[in-house]
């Protein structure tokens, strides 16, 4: 019945595409059958961007299917809808089975335990709300607004921000909130990951639950960056240390057991837009991080690859609204910096892409002061919506993983040696 339905859908818009209107608010996700779906999603952009979808067009964006199997799954639907005025029935067949199977998973998926049984029962009836406010309207009366926020203004209490615990560097951020986008963007090998890893654990020691989409390296690696930096016991020792030497044996032990207090999730292996906000949907991550943009994949064939970062990063955007959490992702750097004295990047650096730097919230740059010295770094909060920018230095000490703020004035340069690129 509801592959029935997607099937005469698809066959109505084949028909007449100008009934996508009667669609409301389905997505391609909603789809049993994963083809449907994608072909669905082709009638959107068409319907966007004021084309008009036929088999050239479908077979160009679906390129990974066989013309012949896509030829004949638009036979199917055209002999199964007899009538382009039905539209809005087929969607809302579509929409009410995805939710019966969305709401099964979320129940499903919650292994119930006696310490936190609260907290979960919580997280699955805001995950049930979420789902079933899925499809009201979004727009709210200014008057509405104003009588939900101003009261949280003024006042004295916690505010609802996650803060790196680099005490300098959440004073310019003044905190990170639902909704954000925090880019970093360094150049390869210049410690981005690292920089990541021990905000990560920052979080995780503040009690916060994060998640931690780990594309680029095994969770062994992590693991071994994680309590290297916990213990202070050399990367080299960890990876390589074939007995303890002196008090590597209880540093090491009291590192795992304070790694095994934090409530932080890694998932590791390439993944798509649409396998993340799966995941997120039911994680309830207080912070999400991806690490890197340019190693997400695609859902679809794109003419060039700044279309399809493009599009990554303005799904990831719209991730971080639709969860209410900030998501940090990391990006690679062109390699316009390195032609100039200073190797100091700018935002247009910004890996294949100028959406990553429309979409963020927060743009911060890292980059080695020197060249003959890549134990000093600099920071750079580039574009901040919320609050200040600023350029200040960090020491990063490679053999354990961790930085360090640099004292000194607020967000001046402390040169590290004698001469840095910024005297």
């Amino acid at each position: 019945m509801i592959v029935n339905a997607e099937q005469a859908l698809i066959g109505a818009l084949m028909m007449e595409p100008r009934v996508i209107k009667d669609c409301g608010s389905i997505r391609p996700d909603m789809f049993v059958d994963a083809l449907l779906g994608r072909i669905y999603l082709e009638f959107l952009r068409a319907h966007d961007f004021g084309y008009q979808a036929n088999l050239v067009t479908l077979a160009a964006n679906i390129d990974d299917v066989s013309q012949s199997e896509l030829l004949s799954k638009l036979k199917e639907c055209s002999d199964s809808s007899v009538t382009s005025t039905a539209t809005g029935e087929y969607a809302e067949v579509i929409k009410n089975a995805y939710k019966a199977r969305t709401a099964t998973q979320i129940i499903n998926a919650v292994q119930f335990h006696p310490s936190a049984v609260e907290k979960q029962i919580g997280e699955t009836v805001n995950a049930l709300e979420a789902l079933q406010e899925d499809d009201r309207p979004k727009a709210k009366c200014l008057s509405e607004i104003v009588d939900e926020m101003a009261p949280g203004c003024f006042v004295d209490r916690e505010r609802d921000f996650l803060y790196t615990g680099f005490p300098r560097l959440d004073d310019c951020l003044g905190g990170l909130e639902g909704g954000d986008i925090i880019v970093i963007g360094a150049r390869p090998a210049v410690g981005k990951s690292a920089f990541v890893t021990q905000i990560l654990t920052n979080m995780g020691i503040q009690g916060k639950r994060v998640l931690l989409y780990n594309l680029e390296m095994t969770n062994k690696q992590m693991y071994e960056r994680l309590v290297s930096r916990q213990s202070g016991i050399m990367m080299n020792r960890i990876r390589q240390g074939k007995a303890f030497l002196g008090d590597e044996k209880e540093r090491f032990q009291k590192a795992n057991t304070e790694l095994k207090r934090l409530d932080v999730w890694i998932s590791s292996g390439v993944k798509s837009v649409g396998e993340i906000r799966r995941e997120c949907q039911h994680m309830g991550a207080d912070c999400i991080i991806i690490d890197y943009l340019q190693l997400i994949k695609a859902e679809r064939h794109y003419a060039n690859r700044a279309s399809e970062v493009g599009d990554i990063s303005k799904a990831i955007k719209s991730l971080a609204m639709e969860l209410n959490r900030p998501i940090i992702v990391l990006s690679q750097l062109n390699r316009a910096s390195e032609g100039r004295q200073t190797k100091e990047p700018t935002m247009s650096e910004l890996r294949e892409s100028g959406d990553i730097e429309q979409d963020a919230s927060v743009v911060m740059l890292l980059w080695n002061l020197s060249e003959e010295n890549e134990r000093y770094k600099g920071v750079k909060v580039e574009k901040n919506r919320q609050g200040k920018t600023a350029k200040f230095q960090m020491e990063f000490v490679g053999e354990e993983m961790s930085f360090k703020e640099v004292e000194g004035k607020d967000f001046d340069f402390k040169p590290a040696k004698e001469k840095t690129p910024f005297d």
